[in-house]
Protein backbone atom coordinates (compact mmCIF):
# COMPACT_ATOMS: atom_id res chain seq x y z
CA UNK A 1 0.00 0.00 0.00
CA UNK A 2 1.36 3.39 -0.99
CA UNK A 3 1.76 6.29 1.43
CA UNK A 4 -1.03 8.13 -0.44
CA UNK A 5 -3.45 5.24 0.02
CA UNK A 6 -2.69 5.05 3.73
CA UNK A 7 -3.04 8.82 4.06
CA UNK A 8 -6.43 9.02 2.40
CA UNK A 9 -7.80 5.89 4.04
CA UNK A 10 -7.00 7.67 7.30
CA UNK A 11 -8.89 10.69 5.92
CA UNK A 12 -11.81 8.40 5.05
CA UNK A 13 -11.83 7.19 8.65
CA UNK A 14 -12.03 10.80 9.85
CA UNK A 15 -14.77 11.65 7.35
CA UNK A 16 -16.93 8.65 8.25
CA UNK A 17 -16.62 9.67 11.91
CA UNK A 18 -18.35 12.98 11.07
CA UNK A 19 -22.14 12.39 10.88
CA UNK A 20 -22.65 14.98 8.15
CA UNK A 21 -26.36 14.33 7.63
CA UNK A 22 -27.79 17.05 5.41
CA UNK A 23 -31.37 16.07 6.23
CA UNK A 24 -30.64 17.10 9.81
CA UNK A 25 -28.24 19.90 8.78
CA UNK A 26 -25.64 18.47 11.10
CA UNK A 27 -21.82 18.67 10.94
CA UNK A 28 -21.67 19.92 7.36
CA UNK A 29 -19.11 22.73 7.89
CA UNK A 30 -16.83 20.35 9.78
CA UNK A 31 -16.80 17.82 6.92
CA UNK A 32 -16.31 20.55 4.32
CA UNK A 33 -13.34 22.03 6.15
CA UNK A 34 -11.66 18.64 6.63
CA UNK A 35 -11.87 18.00 2.89
CA UNK A 36 -10.73 21.53 2.05
CA UNK A 37 -7.67 21.14 4.27
CA UNK A 38 -6.76 17.86 2.56
CA UNK A 39 -7.08 19.45 -0.90
CA UNK A 40 -4.98 22.43 0.12
CA UNK A 41 -2.30 20.20 1.60
CA UNK A 42 -2.14 18.29 -1.69
CA UNK A 43 -1.53 21.55 -3.55
CA UNK A 44 -4.95 22.73 -4.64
CA UNK A 45 -6.06 26.36 -4.76
CA UNK A 46 -9.00 25.85 -2.43
CA UNK A 47 -12.09 27.89 -1.62
CA UNK A 48 -14.82 27.12 0.91
CA UNK A 49 -18.00 29.02 0.06
CA UNK A 50 -20.34 28.95 3.07
CA UNK A 51 -23.05 31.35 1.86
CA UNK A 52 -25.62 28.60 2.43
CA UNK A 53 -26.12 25.94 5.09
CA UNK A 54 -24.02 23.35 3.23
CA UNK A 55 -20.63 24.85 2.26
CA UNK A 56 -19.26 24.24 -1.23
CA UNK A 57 -15.61 23.23 -1.57
CA UNK A 58 -13.79 24.19 -4.78
CA UNK A 59 -10.16 23.28 -5.40
CA UNK A 60 -8.11 23.77 -8.58
CA UNK A 61 -4.97 21.83 -9.49
CA UNK A 62 -3.31 23.54 -12.45
CA UNK A 63 -1.53 21.81 -15.29
CA UNK A 64 1.77 23.14 -16.60
CA UNK A 65 0.67 22.09 -20.09
CA UNK A 66 -0.20 24.93 -22.46
CA UNK A 67 -3.90 25.06 -23.38
CA UNK A 68 -4.62 22.16 -21.04
CA UNK A 69 -8.16 20.88 -20.81
CA UNK A 70 -10.01 20.87 -17.50
CA UNK A 71 -11.41 17.81 -15.77
CA UNK A 72 -14.10 18.63 -13.21
CA UNK A 73 -14.50 16.13 -10.39
CA UNK A 74 -17.84 16.38 -8.60
CA UNK A 75 -18.54 14.78 -5.21
CA UNK A 76 -20.57 15.36 -2.05
CA UNK A 77 -19.68 14.99 1.61
CA UNK A 78 -23.18 14.76 3.10
CA UNK A 79 -24.73 11.39 3.91
CA UNK A 80 -28.06 9.79 4.63
CA UNK A 81 -29.15 9.24 8.26
CA UNK A 82 -27.77 6.01 9.71
CA UNK A 83 -31.00 4.90 11.43
CA UNK A 84 -32.05 2.23 12.27
CA UNK A 85 -28.88 1.78 14.29
CA UNK A 86 -29.79 -1.69 15.58
CA UNK A 87 -29.47 -3.16 12.08
CA UNK A 88 -25.80 -2.19 11.78
CA UNK A 89 -23.25 -4.90 12.58
CA UNK A 90 -20.76 -2.19 13.60
CA UNK A 91 -20.94 1.48 14.53
CA UNK A 92 -21.99 3.39 11.35
CA UNK A 93 -19.75 6.32 12.31
CA UNK A 94 -16.64 4.16 12.73
CA UNK A 95 -14.86 2.94 9.59
CA UNK A 96 -14.61 -0.80 10.13
CA UNK A 97 -12.72 -3.37 8.06
CA UNK A 98 -14.04 -6.93 7.83
CA UNK A 99 -13.01 -9.59 5.33
CA UNK A 100 -11.79 -7.22 2.64
CA UNK A 101 -14.69 -4.79 3.05
CA UNK A 102 -14.91 -1.35 4.64
CA UNK A 103 -18.15 -0.54 6.50
CA UNK A 104 -19.57 2.82 7.58
CA UNK A 105 -22.14 5.42 6.64
CA UNK A 106 -20.90 7.27 3.58
CA UNK A 107 -18.09 4.84 2.81
CA UNK A 108 -19.44 4.57 -0.74
CA UNK A 109 -21.96 7.40 -0.94
CA UNK A 110 -19.88 9.44 -1.17
CA UNK A 111 -16.89 9.85 1.09
CA UNK A 112 -14.99 6.83 -0.18
CA UNK A 113 -15.25 8.15 -3.71
CA UNK A 114 -13.75 11.44 -2.53
CA UNK A 115 -10.73 9.77 -0.93
CA UNK A 116 -10.24 7.40 -3.89
CA UNK A 117 -10.00 10.43 -6.18
CA UNK A 118 -7.62 12.23 -3.87
CA UNK A 119 -5.50 9.07 -3.74
CA UNK A 120 -5.41 8.84 -7.53
CA UNK A 121 -4.38 12.48 -7.88
CA UNK A 122 -1.72 12.20 -5.15
CA UNK A 123 -0.23 9.06 -6.69
CA UNK A 124 -0.27 10.53 -10.18
CA UNK A 125 1.55 13.66 -8.99
CA UNK A 126 4.09 11.55 -7.13
CA UNK A 127 4.71 9.32 -10.17
CA UNK A 128 4.96 12.23 -12.63
CA UNK A 129 7.24 14.74 -10.87
CA UNK A 130 4.28 16.79 -9.68
CA UNK A 131 3.08 17.60 -13.20
CA UNK A 132 -0.43 17.21 -14.58
CA UNK A 133 -1.48 16.96 -18.24
CA UNK A 134 -4.90 18.40 -17.41
CA UNK A 135 -6.33 20.95 -14.98
CA UNK A 136 -8.32 19.21 -12.26
CA UNK A 137 -11.12 21.12 -10.57
CA UNK A 138 -12.80 19.55 -7.54
CA UNK A 139 -16.37 20.67 -6.81
CA UNK A 140 -17.65 19.10 -3.60
CA UNK A 141 -21.05 19.97 -2.14
CA UNK A 142 -22.89 19.11 1.06
CA UNK A 143 -26.59 18.79 0.22
CA UNK A 144 -26.77 16.10 -2.46
CA UNK A 145 -28.86 13.84 -0.25
CA UNK A 146 -31.44 16.62 0.12
CA UNK A 147 -31.84 17.54 -3.56
CA UNK A 148 -28.65 19.66 -3.69
CA UNK A 149 -30.26 22.74 -2.20
CA UNK A 150 -28.49 25.92 -3.37
CA UNK A 151 -26.10 24.08 -5.67
CA UNK A 152 -27.58 26.03 -8.58
CA UNK A 153 -26.96 29.22 -6.60
CA UNK A 154 -23.35 28.21 -5.99
CA UNK A 155 -22.85 27.62 -9.72
CA UNK A 156 -24.15 31.12 -10.41
CA UNK A 157 -21.72 32.55 -7.86
CA UNK A 158 -18.79 30.65 -9.40
CA UNK A 159 -18.87 31.04 -13.20
CA UNK A 160 -15.24 29.92 -13.19
CA UNK A 161 -16.48 26.35 -12.82
CA UNK A 162 -16.04 25.33 -16.46
CA UNK A 163 -14.41 22.32 -18.03
CA UNK A 164 -14.28 19.70 -20.77
CA UNK A 165 -15.57 16.66 -18.85
CA UNK A 166 -17.22 16.09 -15.46
CA UNK A 167 -16.45 12.89 -13.56
CA UNK A 168 -19.55 12.42 -11.43
CA UNK A 169 -19.74 11.32 -7.83
CA UNK A 170 -20.33 7.59 -7.80
CA UNK A 171 -20.76 4.34 -9.69
CA UNK A 172 -20.25 0.63 -9.33
CA UNK A 173 -19.57 -2.74 -10.87
CA UNK A 174 -22.45 -4.98 -11.90
CA UNK A 175 -23.20 -8.49 -10.62
CA UNK A 176 -20.68 -9.97 -13.09
CA UNK A 177 -17.91 -7.64 -11.97
CA UNK A 178 -18.03 -5.37 -15.00
CA UNK A 179 -17.47 -1.64 -14.56
CA UNK A 180 -20.68 0.38 -14.97
CA UNK A 181 -20.35 3.83 -16.53
CA UNK A 182 -23.50 5.92 -16.47
CA UNK A 183 -24.26 9.36 -17.76
CA UNK A 184 -27.37 10.89 -16.32
CA UNK A 185 -30.03 10.78 -13.64
CA UNK A 186 -33.66 11.55 -13.07
CA UNK A 187 -34.98 14.72 -11.52
CA UNK A 188 -37.47 14.88 -8.67
CA UNK A 189 -40.17 16.94 -7.06
CA UNK A 190 -41.28 16.02 -3.54
CA UNK A 191 -44.36 17.37 -1.82
CA UNK A 192 -46.74 16.89 1.08
CA UNK A 193 -50.48 16.36 0.71
CA UNK A 194 -52.59 17.21 3.73
CA UNK A 195 -56.25 16.56 4.38
CA UNK A 196 -58.02 18.29 7.27
CA UNK A 197 -61.67 17.51 8.00
CA UNK A 198 -62.06 19.15 11.40
CA UNK A 199 -60.47 20.99 14.28
CA UNK A 200 -60.21 17.96 16.58
CA UNK A 201 -60.20 14.17 16.41
CA UNK A 202 -63.66 12.73 17.03
CA UNK A 203 -65.18 9.58 18.47
CA UNK A 204 -65.34 7.01 15.69
CA UNK A 205 -69.07 6.45 16.26
CA UNK A 206 -69.53 9.66 14.26
CA UNK A 207 -68.12 7.99 11.13
CA UNK A 208 -71.70 7.42 9.89
CA UNK A 209 -72.04 11.15 9.26
CA UNK A 210 -68.54 12.69 9.38
CA UNK A 211 -65.78 12.09 6.82
CA UNK A 212 -62.31 11.39 8.22
CA UNK A 213 -59.08 12.91 7.00
CA UNK A 214 -57.38 9.57 6.17
CA UNK A 215 -60.35 8.51 4.02
CA UNK A 216 -60.33 11.87 2.28
CA UNK A 217 -56.58 11.72 1.65
CA UNK A 218 -56.60 8.10 0.46
CA UNK A 219 -59.40 8.86 -1.99
CA UNK A 220 -57.38 11.76 -3.41
CA UNK A 221 -54.26 9.60 -3.74
CA UNK A 222 -56.21 6.84 -5.47
CA UNK A 223 -57.25 9.19 -8.27
CA UNK A 224 -53.62 9.67 -9.34
CA UNK A 225 -53.30 6.20 -10.89
CA UNK A 226 -55.39 3.96 -13.10
CA UNK A 227 -55.77 0.22 -12.44
CA UNK A 228 -52.61 -0.58 -14.42
CA UNK A 229 -50.51 1.83 -12.37
CA UNK A 230 -50.24 4.44 -15.09
CA UNK A 231 -50.27 8.02 -13.84
CA UNK A 232 -53.56 9.48 -15.04
CA UNK A 233 -52.85 13.14 -14.29
CA UNK A 234 -53.57 15.06 -17.53
CA UNK A 235 -50.43 16.55 -19.13
CA UNK A 236 -48.13 14.71 -16.70
CA UNK A 237 -46.26 13.09 -19.59
CA UNK A 238 -46.39 16.07 -21.98
CA UNK A 239 -42.85 17.32 -21.24
CA UNK A 240 -41.15 13.93 -21.32
CA UNK A 241 -38.08 13.83 -23.57
CA UNK A 242 -38.15 10.42 -25.22
CA UNK A 243 -34.90 8.45 -25.50
CA UNK A 244 -33.28 8.05 -28.89
CA UNK A 245 -32.58 4.69 -30.51
CA UNK A 246 -28.98 4.51 -29.23
CA UNK A 247 -30.10 5.19 -25.67
CA UNK A 248 -32.78 2.51 -25.90
CA UNK A 249 -30.24 0.03 -27.22
CA UNK A 250 -27.83 0.73 -24.35
CA UNK A 251 -30.56 -0.04 -21.81
CA UNK A 252 -31.74 -3.09 -23.76
CA UNK A 253 -28.20 -4.50 -23.63
CA UNK A 254 -27.95 -4.28 -19.84
CA UNK A 255 -27.30 -7.82 -18.55
CA UNK A 256 -29.80 -7.81 -15.68
CA UNK A 257 -32.92 -9.89 -16.20
CA UNK A 258 -36.36 -9.28 -14.77
CA UNK A 259 -35.88 -12.33 -12.55
CA UNK A 260 -32.60 -10.85 -11.23
CA UNK A 261 -34.36 -7.60 -10.46
CA UNK A 262 -37.24 -9.29 -8.62
CA UNK A 263 -34.92 -11.50 -6.58
CA UNK A 264 -32.48 -8.73 -5.67
CA UNK A 265 -35.25 -6.43 -4.46
CA UNK A 266 -37.35 -9.17 -2.82
CA UNK A 267 -40.45 -8.09 -4.76
CA UNK A 268 -43.64 -10.03 -4.14
CA UNK A 269 -46.23 -7.88 -5.96
CA UNK A 270 -46.70 -7.91 -9.76
CA UNK A 271 -44.49 -5.40 -11.58
CA UNK A 272 -46.33 -2.29 -12.73
CA UNK A 273 -44.47 -2.49 -16.03
CA UNK A 274 -46.03 -5.92 -16.64
CA UNK A 275 -49.47 -4.50 -15.91
CA UNK A 276 -48.86 -1.75 -18.46
CA UNK A 277 -47.32 -4.13 -20.97
CA UNK A 278 -44.00 -2.30 -21.24
CA UNK A 279 -40.39 -3.47 -20.91
CA UNK A 280 -39.29 -3.15 -17.29
CA UNK A 281 -35.82 -1.79 -18.06
CA UNK A 282 -37.07 0.84 -20.49
CA UNK A 283 -39.66 1.93 -17.91
CA UNK A 284 -37.12 2.03 -15.07
CA UNK A 285 -34.69 4.30 -16.89
CA UNK A 286 -36.88 6.38 -19.19
CA UNK A 287 -40.29 6.83 -17.54
CA UNK A 288 -41.31 9.24 -14.78
CA UNK A 289 -43.00 7.95 -11.64
CA UNK A 290 -45.21 8.92 -8.73
CA UNK A 291 -44.59 7.36 -5.33
CA UNK A 292 -46.14 7.64 -1.88
CA UNK A 293 -43.23 7.77 0.55
CA UNK A 294 -45.40 7.58 3.65
CA UNK A 295 -48.82 8.31 5.15
CA UNK A 296 -49.39 9.61 8.67
CA UNK A 297 -52.71 9.82 10.50
CA UNK A 298 -54.54 8.71 13.59
CA UNK A 299 -53.49 6.40 16.39
CA UNK A 300 -50.52 4.08 15.76
CA UNK A 301 -49.90 2.71 19.24
CA UNK A 302 -50.65 -0.67 20.78
CA UNK A 303 -54.21 -1.89 21.10
CA UNK A 304 -57.24 0.00 19.79
CA UNK A 305 -58.25 3.64 19.93
CA UNK A 306 -61.64 4.27 18.34
CA UNK A 307 -60.92 7.66 16.85
CA UNK A 308 -61.94 9.55 13.73
CA UNK A 309 -58.78 11.49 12.76
CA UNK A 310 -59.11 15.13 11.75
CA UNK A 311 -55.80 15.34 9.87
CA UNK A 312 -53.84 13.09 7.52
CA UNK A 313 -50.61 13.76 5.66
CA UNK A 314 -48.85 11.96 2.83
CA UNK A 315 -45.29 12.48 1.64
CA UNK A 316 -45.23 12.05 -2.14
CA UNK A 317 -42.53 12.20 -4.80
CA UNK A 318 -42.46 12.34 -8.58
CA UNK A 319 -39.27 11.14 -10.27
CA UNK A 320 -38.78 13.19 -13.42
CA UNK A 321 -37.06 12.44 -16.70
CA UNK A 322 -35.34 15.09 -18.84
CA UNK A 323 -37.74 17.68 -20.20
CA UNK A 324 -39.94 17.71 -17.09
CA UNK A 325 -39.89 20.87 -14.98
CA UNK A 326 -40.44 20.20 -11.24
CA UNK A 327 -42.76 23.17 -10.68
CA UNK A 328 -44.82 22.60 -13.82
CA UNK A 329 -45.16 18.92 -12.98
CA UNK A 330 -46.38 19.72 -9.47
CA UNK A 331 -48.84 22.25 -10.87
CA UNK A 332 -50.39 19.58 -13.12
CA UNK A 333 -50.95 17.44 -10.03
CA UNK A 334 -52.49 20.35 -8.11
CA UNK A 335 -54.80 21.20 -11.03
CA UNK A 336 -55.87 17.58 -11.35
CA UNK A 337 -56.74 17.23 -7.66
CA UNK A 338 -58.87 20.37 -7.87
CA UNK A 339 -60.60 19.06 -10.99
CA UNK A 340 -61.37 15.82 -9.13
CA UNK A 341 -63.06 17.74 -6.33
CA UNK A 342 -60.14 17.73 -3.88
CA UNK A 343 -59.55 21.47 -3.73
CA UNK A 344 -59.42 21.14 0.07
CA UNK A 345 -56.25 19.01 -0.08
CA UNK A 346 -53.24 21.18 0.75
CA UNK A 347 -50.19 20.73 -1.49
CA UNK A 348 -46.79 21.80 -0.16
CA UNK A 349 -43.64 21.49 -2.26
CA UNK A 350 -40.57 20.37 -0.32
CA UNK A 351 -37.80 19.73 -2.88
CA UNK A 352 -37.30 19.79 -6.64
CA UNK A 353 -34.67 19.47 -9.36
CA UNK A 354 -34.63 18.61 -13.05
CA UNK A 355 -33.25 15.52 -14.79
CA UNK A 356 -30.38 15.10 -17.24
CA UNK A 357 -29.32 12.44 -19.73
CA UNK A 358 -25.77 12.30 -21.12
CA UNK A 359 -24.86 11.88 -24.76
CA UNK A 360 -22.73 8.76 -24.44
CA UNK A 361 -21.31 9.33 -27.93
CA UNK A 362 -19.58 12.55 -26.83
CA UNK A 363 -15.83 12.22 -27.64
CA UNK A 364 -14.76 13.01 -24.05
CA UNK A 365 -17.06 10.31 -22.67
CA UNK A 366 -16.00 7.82 -25.35
CA UNK A 367 -12.37 8.29 -24.27
CA UNK A 368 -13.26 7.27 -20.70
CA UNK A 369 -15.13 4.22 -22.01
CA UNK A 370 -12.02 3.18 -23.98
CA UNK A 371 -9.80 3.67 -20.90
CA UNK A 372 -12.08 1.40 -18.89
CA UNK A 373 -11.92 -1.28 -21.56
CA UNK A 374 -8.12 -1.06 -21.65
CA UNK A 375 -7.80 -1.18 -17.85
CA UNK A 376 -10.13 -4.15 -17.33
CA UNK A 377 -9.75 -6.04 -20.60
CA UNK A 378 -13.52 -6.03 -21.23
CA UNK A 379 -16.18 -3.62 -22.36
CA UNK A 380 -17.84 -1.70 -19.53
CA UNK A 381 -21.58 -1.57 -19.06
CA UNK A 382 -22.66 1.82 -20.40
CA UNK A 383 -25.96 3.50 -19.54
CA UNK A 384 -27.14 6.98 -20.61
CA UNK A 385 -28.84 7.51 -17.25
CA UNK A 386 -29.40 5.95 -13.88
CA UNK A 387 -32.80 5.28 -12.37
CA UNK A 388 -31.93 7.45 -9.38
CA UNK A 389 -31.90 11.19 -8.82
CA UNK A 390 -29.08 13.71 -8.59
CA UNK A 391 -28.11 17.27 -9.52
CA UNK A 392 -26.43 16.58 -12.87
CA UNK A 393 -28.86 18.97 -14.54
CA UNK A 394 -27.59 21.85 -12.38
CA UNK A 395 -24.02 21.10 -13.43
CA UNK A 396 -24.85 20.74 -17.10
CA UNK A 397 -26.94 23.91 -17.25
CA UNK A 398 -24.11 25.88 -15.63
CA UNK A 399 -21.23 24.43 -17.66
CA UNK A 400 -22.56 22.69 -20.78
CA UNK A 401 -20.00 19.99 -20.00
CA UNK A 402 -20.52 16.26 -20.73
CA UNK A 403 -20.89 14.14 -17.60
CA UNK A 404 -19.98 10.53 -16.84
CA UNK A 405 -20.33 8.73 -13.53
CA UNK A 406 -17.95 6.07 -12.20
CA UNK A 407 -17.10 4.87 -8.75
CA UNK A 408 -16.14 2.28 -6.16
CA UNK A 409 -19.42 0.47 -5.48
CA UNK A 410 -20.67 -3.04 -6.20
CA UNK A 411 -24.16 -4.66 -6.07
CA UNK A 412 -23.89 -5.32 -2.32
CA UNK A 413 -22.80 -1.83 -1.35
CA UNK A 414 -26.10 -1.02 0.42
CA UNK A 415 -26.07 2.74 -0.14
CA UNK A 416 -28.55 4.52 2.19
CA UNK A 417 -29.11 1.26 4.12
CA UNK A 418 -27.58 -0.22 7.26
CA UNK A 419 -24.16 -1.84 6.72
CA UNK A 420 -23.16 0.36 3.77
CA UNK A 421 -19.85 -1.00 2.53
CA UNK A 422 -17.26 -1.20 -0.24
CA UNK A 423 -14.73 -3.83 -1.24
CA UNK A 424 -11.10 -2.75 -0.89
CA UNK A 425 -10.34 -4.49 -4.20
CA UNK A 426 -12.83 -2.24 -6.03
CA UNK A 427 -11.47 0.83 -4.24
CA UNK A 428 -7.92 0.09 -5.37
CA UNK A 429 -8.97 -0.68 -8.95
CA UNK A 430 -10.92 2.59 -9.10
CA UNK A 431 -7.82 4.51 -8.03
CA UNK A 432 -5.93 2.97 -10.95
CA UNK A 433 -8.79 3.77 -13.33
CA UNK A 434 -8.79 7.42 -12.27
CA UNK A 435 -5.03 7.68 -12.76
CA UNK A 436 -5.46 6.24 -16.25
CA UNK A 437 -8.13 8.85 -17.02
CA UNK A 438 -5.74 11.64 -16.00
CA UNK A 439 -3.03 10.09 -18.17
CA UNK A 440 -5.12 10.16 -21.38
CA UNK A 441 -4.72 13.95 -21.42
CA UNK A 442 -1.01 13.50 -22.19
CA UNK A 443 -2.07 12.63 -25.73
Amino acid sequence: MTIARETYLDLLKELVAIPSVSAKRENLPEAAQLIADALTELGGETTVDDHYFAPLVISLFKSQKENAKTLIIYNHYDVQPAEPFDLWKSDPWTLTEREGHLYGRGVDDDKGNITARLTALAEYLDENKGELPVNILFVIEGSEETASQHLDDYFKEHPEIQGDLIIWESGSKDKDGRVVLSGGNKGIVTFNLKAKTGGIDLHSSLATIVDSAPWRLSQALATLFDKEGRIQVPHFYDQVKKPNQHERQLIEQLPDTKEDFIKKNQIEAPLLSDKRGVDWKQALYFEPSLNIEGITSGYQGAGVKTVLPAEATAKVEARLVPGMDPDKTLQTIKDYLVAQGFEDIEVEKTLGQGGYRSDMTDPEIERVIKVSEKETGEEPVVTPTSAGTGPMNYAYEATGTPIISLGIGYPGTLDHAPNENIRLKDYDENVQFLKAIIAIYKE
